[in-house]
C-alpha cells in the first residue's frame, strides 16, 4: 500500500514536470534605470579635406550629403563620435565634446513622447549653440549648422546619432571553469 501511494505521487509529479507552465517575468530590481539609447555627436568643421591630419576622424558619407546639399563643398571631422553622458531620468553635466580653441559642450536636454533634444554649447566668444530634436530610436540621425557661430565663410557642424541602449556586458567566464 505505501509502495503504491509513492508510485501515485511520483506520477502525478513526473506528469506535473511535462504540462507547460507559463514563465512569469523576472521583477526588475528596485531602482534599476530603463535602458535609453545612446546620443553620440560629432563636429564637422569646413575645411580642406586635402589639408587635414591623417589622424583625424573621418565624415561619414550621410553627412556628407547633407553638408553638401546646404552649400559646404569642403569640410572635415573635427571631433570623432562623443557619447553624451547621461544617468537614466537624471541629465547630467555637459559632455566635453570638443576644445579646439574653443570649448563645445553637448546634453540631452529633454527625453519626452518619443523624442529627444540635444544641446551643443559653445564656440566662444560668440557663445553659440544648436539644439537638435529627433526621434528617440536607434537609427535616427540629423546634422544641424551652428547659425549663431558663423562667421565670414565659416559655418560650423554638429551631427548627431541615435544607437541602441548599451548591451549587458557579462561577467567574465574562469577558462578552467
Amino acid at each position: 500500500m505505501k509502495r503504491l501511494f509513492l508510485a501515485l505521487i511520483a506520477t502525478v509529479f513526473s506528469v506535473g514536470a511535462l504540462l507547460p507552465v507559463k514563465a512569469q517575468k523576472a521583477t526588475p530590481e528596485k531602482g534599476a534605470l530603463p535602458k535609453l539609447n545612446q546620443v553620440h555627436v560629432k563636429i564637422i568643421l569646413p575645411n580642406d579635406p586635402a589639408a587635414r591630419d591623417k589622424d583625424r576622424p573621418v565624415v561619414e558619407s550621410w553627412i556628407a550629403e547633407l553638408i553638401k546639399k546646404r552649400g559646404e563643398p569642403k569640410f572635415i571631422a573635427a571631433t570623432a563620435w562623443v557619447r553624451l553622458v547621461e544617468k537614466g531620468d537624471k541629465f547630467e553635466d555637459p559632455t566635453p565634446v570638443w576644445d579646439g580653441g574653443c570649448r563645445v559642450t553637448g546634453q540631452i536636454v529633454e527625453r519626452k513622447d518619443g523624442r529627444i533634444k540635444v544641446l551643443l554649447d559653445g564656440w566662444r566668444p560668440t557663445a553659440a549653440g544648436v539644439t537638435v530634436s529627433l526621434a528617440d530610436e536607434p537609427g535616427s540621425r540629423e546634422v544641424a549648422a551652428v547659425e549663431q557661430a558663423k562667421r565670414e565663410q565659416w559655418q560650423p557642424y554638429v551631427a548627431v546619432l541615435i544607437g541602441p541602449p548599451p548591451e549587458e556586458i557579462a561577467a567574465p567566464t574562469h577558462p578552467k571553469r
